[in-house]
């Protein structure tokens, strides 16, 4: 496996919110908070795992469908 065909574990903010369609203020607040694990890449930079991104937006059920009685 070359390095281009690995996938990066860690990703920054502003990749993250854009695959999730989330804002960053929200992904700031989660780290903040702790339901987001994330580590500092540099003195300003902030990085997050893709796993636990995949934790935390994981899918809901689909919800079941109810028939209206008439």
């Amino acid at each position: 496996m070359t390095s281009s065909t690995l996938r990066p574990e860690y990703i920054s903010l502003q990749d993250a919110a854009a695959l999730y369609a989330v804002s960053v203020d929200l992904l700031r607040e989660r780290i903040r908070t702790g339901e987001l694990p994330a580590v500092h890449a540099g003195r300003r930079l902030i990085r997050v795992r893709i796993d636990d991104l995949k934790r935390m937006f994981r899918p809901l059920p689909a919800a079941r469908r109810y028939r209206q009685i008439a």
